[in-house]
């Protein structure tokens, strides 16, 4: 049995390990950093070799063998996990930001700051420049979206696919990315429903590594609830039920709190079931409603708030192809009665032309467009699996930079936001990663910059030396990316340069990573 014995590691020498490991992952995060970046080979445990441009992809496969090292690489892949998370874009520019804030950190508690003022100065510097980068965000607008899809991608035309694409179901749709065995990729509109919430627990989803339970081969079994989920006695029986029927998967749509949580999270341990919690949306007209609506589109029964768990019945679950994240669910096709659909619109539509209170008539007509439910299906293929993989990856990252442009507005791309509303130097880091390797000099280049005209500066498509409107370019990045990178990775060098001891197992076999 492996020893649980540990060594510990103080203060300056620990400091070191920590700044080795963060030089670590940015070798990594820079090597595939913006249009002049390459690619990572990536070795995974079994199966086919990956290379891969993707970020958090890259980031997460960093394990370095000293303990110490590793820690600190770790934290930084949870920032770029984080931008992964929230807003699908920005990973490698949280991991590199990180680096970046760690070494102006370390140089100025060289000159005599303490560690916590430090620490201050950090998230000062953080909340000075997100309110900086509001003042220069703009509305995305027309073929704002391809742009930021085509950064995102790395491609010109499929950035053109993926907004035409968004433009069919409006740019806050839902969108389903699969697999096809042929080369290319291709995108239809197809029926179902789309709300912005995602699972409550990443450790009780199908898949925790890609943030993801994904059922797109086959249908998934869905429990509504209305009723709040507190204790192991409300969960436990329904799904002792389930089980029983030979259902091993289950995607549960309603509030769980913490000790049913539990409950689920020992059953999945005991590998009975994977059960994937969705929270529910904030949406006008109550949760009742929107339940009520899922309920039709996947032929299930919303489990009432005074029903107990003797009245549930296995005929009360919904069905249907399901891709649940961090922040969105998509459910594919309809299982529910078409007849039953098709006569709540009607019914929706006459309460529609009666409704003469505003906020009536926002709430009304949002859940009519749920229930019409168009989503965009983009089919991913290629010559190889590496390069399917590889190909998908940027699919999604464009995808979602696309969704959070639309969202939140626009900023200046390559680098500019940051470089423009620096409050500390590594902010301007960035553009000088860009500019390195991509070939040109940072030295010779970052002269012509002015912070007072952010949309002044490098396109690296451009052959010219002197600074292009960023806006007629197409080289914009999401406002709501930027900010998120500014975030996260502030966040993590706060919590690095306070460290004061490290603390690892003596025997390596006794960490599970």
């Amino acid at each position: 049995m492996p020893s649980q014995s540990r060594n510990l590691t103080p203060g300056e020498e620990l400091q070191g390990k920590i700044a080795e490991g963060l030089r670590q992952v940015y070798l990594v995060a820079k090597a595939c950093y913006g249009p002049g970046g390459g690619v990572a080979l990536v070795e995974p445990p079994y199966g086919d070799k990956l290379a891969s441009r993707d970020g958090v992809t890259n980031l997460q496969k960093i394990h370095l063998t000293d303990p110490d090292e590793n820690m600190a690489a770790r934290i930084v892949v949870q920032a770029s996990k984080k931008n992964n998370q929230n807003v699908g874009d920005g990973t490698t520019a949280a991991a590199l930001l990180a680096y970046h804030l760690y070494n102006n950190a370390k140089q100025l508690m060289a000159q005599g700051y303490n560690r916590m003022e430090v620490a201050r100065m950090l998230e000062s510097a953080a909340l000075n420049a997100t309110a900086a980068i509001d003042k220069i965000s703009k509305p995305t607008t027309g073929d704002v979206l391809a742009h930021v899809a085509t950064i995102a991608s790395g491609d010109e035309a499929l950035g053109d696919l993926i907004s035409d694409a968004l433009k069919q179901i409006g740019p806050t749709g839902g969108v389903v990315i699969e697999d096809f065995a042929g080369a290319g990729l291709f995108s239809e509109t197809i029926e179902g429903f789309y709300f912005q919430k995602g699972f409550t627990n990443v450790n009780l989803t199908r898949d925790p590594s890609s943030l993801e339970s994904r059922y797109t081969d086959s249908s998934v079994l869905i429990f509504i609830t209305d009723k709040v989920m507190a204790t192991s006695s409300d969960i436990a029986p329904i799904i002792d039920k389930i089980v029983g029927s030979g259902v091993r998967d289950l995607i549960i749509v309603g509030e769980v709190l913490d000790e049913a949580l539990g409950a689920l999270a020992l059953m999945r341990l005991k590998g009975e079931i994977t059960a994937t919690v969705v929270g529910i949306p904030p949406v006008l007209g109550g949760k009742s409603l929107f339940l009520d609506d899922l309920a039709l589109v996947t032929g299930g029964t919303v489990f009432a708030p005074g029903a107990t768990a003797r009245d549930f019945e296995l005929e009360m679950l919904g069905e249907g192809k399901v891709v649940v994240t961090a922040t969105t669910t998509t459910i594919v096709g309809r299982e529910g009665d078409g007849e039953a659909i098709t006569e709540r619109l009607h019914s929706l539509d006459k309460q529609l032309a009666d409704a003469t209170h505003h906020i009536d008539r926002e709430a009304l007509s949002q859940r009519r467009d749920r229930l019409l439910g168009k989503l965009a299906l983009i089919r991913v293929g290629g010559s190889t699996d590496v390069e399917q993989k590889e190909l998908k990856l940027r699919v999604d990252d464009a995808v979602r930079a696309v969704q959070a442009a639309a969202r939140g507005g626009i900023v200046p791309g390559g680098g500019m936001a940051l470089y423009s509303v620096a409050p500390l130097p590594a902010y301007r880091e960035l553009l000088k990663d860009l500019l390195s390797n991509a070939g040109r000099n940072p030295e010779a280049f970052t002269p012509l910059l002015k912070a007072d005209k952010p949309w002044y500066g490098v396109d690296l498509s451009s052959d010219s030396q002197k600074p292009l409107d960023l806006f007629k370019s197409g080289v914009i990045d999401p406002t709501l990316v930027v900010r998120e990178t500014i975030q996260n990775a502030t966040s993590v060098v706060k919590i690095l340069i306070t460290a004061n001891v490290g603390i690892t197992y003596a025997d390596r076999e006794a960490r599970r990573e």
